[in-house]
């Protein structure tokens, strides 16, 4: 019997939770993991392997830092 292994109301994109405000990670301010880190700068190379900054609100404040999904 074949049985549906994810709930029918699952969105088809994939997870945000490196952008939500709950998310825990490292954060590339303070240099420590922390609760609340968001997406900063997100550094694309053509022949290796990109970068992803992340920081916790703390830092945030501190460096009047602006998340890339909230950027215009």
């Amino acid at each position: 019997m074949n049985e549906a292994t994810q709930h029918p109301n699952t969105p088809n994109s994939p997870s945000t939770a490196s952008m939500e405000p709950g998310s825990y990670g490292y954060c590339s301010w303070h240099h420590a993991y922390s609760a609340g880190v968001r997406v900063i700068n997100v550094v694309e190379q053509a022949s290796g392997p990109g970068r992803v900054d992340f920081a916790c609100l703390p830092c945030r404040e501190q460096h009047h830092l602006v998340p890339f999904a909230d950027r215009p």
